[in-house]
């Protein structure tokens, strides 16, 4: 599950989402999600969207982990997400989850879903 962990939050680092070869690395080339506002991407979508992001102040906190074998080879990892700004005020509170493949030796993202919920208190 760590490294699960490890690689899910490298893809909230906004230099991580700004470098091609380590979403390709992370990424699924199969890749899929449905947003928060109910937007569906697919591999080459996100991609588009992550080299329009700009540098911001705001940070994600993950919190509460939890991990299902669903096969073999592939993982269901769920957790809580909020974006938190400078100062420390949070919001865009989330219930994620995301399926990670073991892809040619390497574990990568091929499903990402995230939930808009109520605020839950950081920990």
């Amino acid at each position: 599950m760590d490294i699960l962990i490890a690689q899910e939050t490298e893809l909230h680092q906004y230099e991580i989402r700004q470098n091609r070869e380590a979403v390709e690395r992370l990424l699924h080339a199969d890749f899929s999600e449905v947003g928060m506002s109910g937007t569906s991407y697919t591999f080459d979508s996100i991609v588009a969207m992550m080299d329009e992001e700009s540098p911001t102040q705001l940070r994600v906190h993950a919190q509460n982990y939890c991990c299902d074998k669903l096969a073999p080879d592939v993982y269901l990892l769920r957790y809580q997400s909020a974006l938190v700004g400078q100062h420390g005020e949070a919001s865009e509170f989330a219930q994620r989850c995301s399926i990670w493949v073991l892809a040619q030796g390497r574990w990568q993202l091929k499903y990402h879903q995230g939930t808009a919920c109520a605020p839950f208190a950081l920990v």
